[in-house]
């Protein structure tokens, strides 16, 4: 397994080679169209993406680590309408398309049809690379703890830098690592016997764009939307590698806090 330099991906080479990617929020300009603004359509810009990611890695399968689409309850008439004609072209490109659900999901299967599969929301996991991938909304399935990494997504992480019009945000990786023995027994308050080793934590900045994201500076402060991996306590967030696209390390996240925050 490894960050794809340049991109918000990661790539899994064995035992086939999937690109795994995180929330698309494919549909989210008919929010803003409801609030007034007008913003081109990304789907096609994000299928091109896609498209050259998965040729560019020479990938078998596309892995969607949760928010497919934007709208939270169900499938917006525009995701309706865009959605299957996204994955069957998707298709086009590798031989399977994953999805896991992400909080953004409801009801994804009444669109995904015969042109992707559906995991459970808790969790997909790849032994060979001994990889776990789950969005990281809820509590993923205790098997996931076989996993050396378990990447999620949800947070959209971004580093702000500057303020106003002048100002930069950076889509970023989080890096954490904690006791495996400890997250088990914080997230299903019982005894782990023979649960051992360390567990990293990989968080993955959003595929779209176009999207906000979340200062990462201001993290700690916000547990209600950090989920249920993060509010255990086991991973220090102080200590987080935040890790650009390109692949630089740009230090802990304690560190950047006190120079930006």
């Amino acid at each position: 397994m490894r960050l794809v330099e340049g991109h918000p991906a990661l790539l899994v080479e064995k035992p086939y080679r999937a690109v795994a990617v995180a929330d698309l929020h494919i549909g989210f300009e008919e929010e803003l169209r409801q609030r007034g603004v007008r913003v081109p359509l990304q789907s096609t810009k994000i299928m091109r993406e896609l498209a050259q990611l998965v040729e560019n890695t020479d990938a078998d399968k596309l892995i969607v680590v949760g928010d497919l689409k934007h709208n939270v309850t169900g499938p917006s008439r525009l995701e309706s309408e865009i959605l299957p004609r996204f994955l069957k072209e998707l298709g086009k490109h590798v031989d399977e398309v994953v999805v896991l659900p992400g909080n953004h999901d409801g009801q994804i299967d009444k669109v995904l049809g015969e042109f992707a599969t559906f995991c459970p929301a808790r969790g997909l996991f790849v032994e060979d690379e001994k990889i776990a991938f789950t969005h990281g909304h809820v509590k993923p399935d205790k098997t996931l703890l076989k996993a050396s990494v378990i990447a999620t997504g949800h947070l959209h992480p971004v580093l702000r830098m500057g303020s106003g019009e002048a100002g930069a945000r950076i889509r970023v990786w989080l890096k954490l690592k904690g006791s495996k023995k400890q997250l088990c027994e914080a997230l299903y308050r019982e005894p782990c016997p023979g649960v051992k080793g360390d567990v990293t934590l990989l968080i993955m900045p959003s595929f779209n764009g176009m999207l906000q994201g979340r200062s990462i500076i201001d993290l700690s402060l916000s547990k209600l939307v950090r989920g249920p991996l993060l509010n255990t306590g086991v991973f220090d967030l102080d200590k987080a590698e935040v890790i650009a696209l390109d692949g630089s390390v740009l230090g802990s996240l304690g560190r950047l806090r006190e120079v930006l925050g």
